[in-house]
């Protein structure tokens, strides 16, 4: 991506494939309206650029722009909540101080200070990621005078998100919105995944994979750590992770219909609920084990329904 005419240091994330001549790129995430990206094809010593422009958002509408959604979903959170997502009903200017413009209230309604670490991450240009300073969150972590940490079990909190969040549509207007929260225990345990909690598809349809955790898991640690590869050629299945009626239930939708008896579900070590905690590793670990590098935390071999 290019912003400010400085581009990226970071690629995009996405999966490649090619036919005959041509390689396709498809990105994990939608581009967004009125980007700019440089695409880069090097081969031996020489490097093709070639600058890709997104079409622009038409600002000829006068609308407002609403808060979709805030994960967790959940009003019951843990103490040590780690991250909270904001999804958007339309394209958002990715500006990373956009965290400046989001107030975590105490019970009597006063901002509480020195919370956010120092930038907003955008998933997309429709979700945006906060991240709570883990120095306020994690044990050991020296931060800002020993402010300490945020959360009281027991107490109310409040999210609140701005209206000077800026759509992409200059002529649009965030209509800001309040998330009402309790805090319970903090959770310092790996998730689980409930293997016989799992739905698999019947063949030759586009059914769903429902995928069950036993608390609720990290939207977009769901989104890059849920795969499907085929059984017989090993090849990954094209399709979107979608998230279910709360935050333990995850569901794969294939691209196309699932033709193969056999294909493997992957879930790797990105898999984590939203105070850290992943699938191998929990966020509060004081011995590193072998075990926290492995790539895989769990695989699964299914059988389609034949019926």
């Amino acid at each position: 991506m290019i912003q400010d005419s400085i581009e990226s240091q970071t690629p995009l994330l996405g999966s490649y494939s090619y036919v005959k001549d041509t390689i396709f790129f498809e990105p994990q995430f939608e581009l967004g309206e009125g980007l700019t990206f440089n695409v880069n094809f090097s081969y031996k010593n020489n490097t093709i650029k070639k600058t890709y422009k997104t079409k622009s958002v038409d600002n000829s509408i006068n609308q407002k722009t609403d808060i979709q959604e805030i994960y967790p979903r959940n009003n019951k959170i843990p103490k040590n909540i780690l991250i909270f997502y904001v999804e958007f009903s339309a394209p958002m200017t990715e500006d990373e101080s956009a965290y400046r413009y989001v107030n975590l209230l105490d019970e009597n309604k006063k901002v509480i200070p020195h919370v956010w670490y120092n930038k907003a991450r955008w998933i997309s240009d429709k979700v945006m990621m906060l991240m709570i300073h883990p120095g306020r969150v994690k044990k050991d972590i020296s931060y800002y005078d020993n402010l300490g940490e945020i959360f009281t079990v027991g107490k109310k909190y409040y999210l609140e998100i701005t209206d000077k969040i800026k759509p992409l549509n200059s002529k649009s207007k965030l209509i800001s919105f309040t998330k009402e929260f309790e805090i319970t225990n903090p959770i310092n345990i790996c998730p689980k995944f409930l293997e016989d909690k799992l739905q698999i598809p019947k063949k030759n349809t586009s059914d769903k994979l429902k995928i069950v955790f036993d608390r609720p898991i990290d939207i977009f640690s769901a989104q890059i750590g849920i795969l499907v590869y085929d059984y017989k050629s090993d090849k990954i299945v094209e399709g979107k992770i979608i998230a279910g009626s709360d935050d333990t239930e995850w569901y794969f939708m294939p691209d196309q219909p699932w033709t193969e008896k056999k294909y493997t579900l992957i879930l790797n070590k990105y898999i984590s609920d939203p105070s850290g905690n992943s699938l191998n590793k929990p966020f509060e670990a004081t011995v590193v084990k072998k075990s926290y590098n492995k790539q895989i935390a769990k695989k699964i071999n299914i059988k389609l329904n034949e019926k």
